[in-house]
Order: C-alpha cells, then sequence, then structure tokens
C-alpha cells in the first residue's frame, strides 16, 4: 500500500512539473509563430500615485514587437504626441510573463490575455516605492501576416 501511495505522490507532481512546462513551451510557440512579429495597435498608460491613478490616456500605437526563436526580441512602438520606446535584447518567458532584458535592464511584460486569434496584450508595470509612484504600460498587440 505505501508503494502505491509513494507511486501516485510522484505520478502527481511529475504531472504537475510537465504541465507547467507545457504551458511556458506552448506560450514560446505561439510568440514566435510567423516570424515573431506583433504590430501594435493601441498602448493604454495609467499614472498612479498610491491607488489613485492621476493620468491616464489610451492611445493608437504603430509599430511592433518581434520575438525570435533562440531569445532575442527587438521592440520599436511610437504612440500619442512623440512618445516612442526602441529597445532590443533577450527574451525569456513563463507560462504568464515575457521577461525582456535590454542593455542589462531586465523588465517584465504579464500577459493578460491571448495570444489567442492572432492577439495578444502585454502589461508592463512601473514602481517606485520610495514615492508612492507606478506607472503601467498595455500594449494591445495584433500578429502581423
Amino acid at each position: 500500500m505505501k508503494n502505491v501511495t509513494k507511486f501516485l505522490f510522484l505520478f502527481a507532481v511529475l504531472s504537475l512539473v510537465l504541465a507547467s512546462c507545457s504551458k511556458e513551451k506552448k506560450l514560446e510557440q505561439q510568440l514566435t509563430r510567423k516570424d515573431g512579429k506583433w504590430n501594435a495597435k493601441s498602448v493604454n498608460y495609467k499614472y498612479y500615485v498610491g491607488s489613485s491613478v492621476e493620468e491616464a490616456g489610451n492611445y493608437p500605437a504603430t509599430g511592433a514587437i518581434e520575438f525570435k526563436k533562440g531569445g532575442s526580441f527587438f521592440l520599436n512602438i511610437s504612440f500619442g504626441a512623440g512618445a516612442y520606446l526602441t529597445s532590443s535584447g533577450t527574451w525569456t518567458n513563463t507560462k504568464d510573463q515575457i521577461t525582456i532584458v535590454a542593455d542589462g535592464q531586465a523588465s517584465v511584460l504579464k500577459v493578460i490575455s491571448g495570444p489567442k486569434k492572432g492577439k495578444l496584450v502585454l502589461e508592463e508595470t512601473y514602481a517606485d516605492p520610495a514615492s508612492n509612484e507606478k506607472e503601467t504600460f498595455t500594449y494591445n498587440l495584433e500578429r502581423a501576416d
């Protein structure tokens, strides 16, 4: 009876590990499919002081993020009145977030929705605990064809 219990426990742990790995791999494959290029459609910006939103805007965007197989990325997005983001470096992912590293600085992009049906929503947050300020950028993307 002890052997059966041990076997079932080991099987449950192994199944959990394999399931989480497969979700990571699935996200990676979806991000890199069709040259890995995702066109920016809009950027939603919010600036908080404490829990209060002090500034917010939803801006049309142009440009793209490219996730290459092998772990490199290129980002070039412009939005609003002359605001733009340009960066390149490496990327890795878990089942629900993408970490990009450019010029030694890491940023975490939380996967809010997708990638499904050619759509992907990512959220990036910058927080300053000393001043209790926070900025969020929500990128609405569509797969480039």
